[in-house]
C-alpha cells in the first residue's frame, strides 16, 4: 500500500501538469494575448519582468477594494430604491 501512494502522487503531479502546460498554452495562442504582447507596451513589460510582476500585483491587489467600493455603491443605490418605494406607497 506505501508503494501506491507515490505512483499516485506522481500520477496527480503529471496530470496537474499537463492541465498547467495547456492552460498556458490556451493563453499564449489567445489572438488578443498574441496582440498585447506585439504592441509596444507588452514589448516593454517582456523586456522588463519585475515592472510586469509589480504592475500585476497592484493591479490584483487594488481591484479588491474598488470591487468593494462598487458593491457598496450597488447596495445603496438598491436601498434607496426600496426606501422610496416603501415611502411612495404610504
Amino acid at each position: 500500500m506505501a508503494k501506491e501512494e507515490p505512483r499516485s502522487i506522481s500520477r496527480d503531479l503529471q496530470e496537474l501538469q499537463r492541465k498547467l502546460t495547456l492552460l498556458i498554452e490556451f493563453f499564449q495562442n489567445n489572438p488578443k494575448v498574441i496582440a498585447f504582447t506585439k504592441s509596444p507596451v507588452g514589448q516593454y513589460l517582456d523586456r522588463h519582468p519585475f515592472l510586469a510582476l509589480a504592475l500585476l500585483v497592484f493591479i490584483v491587489t487594488s481591484a479588491v477594494p474598488v470591487g468593494f467600493f462598487l458593491l457598496l455603491v450597488i447596495l445603496t443605490t438598491l436601498v434607496a430604491l426600496v426606501g422610496v418605494i416603501i415611502l411612495e406607497d404610504h
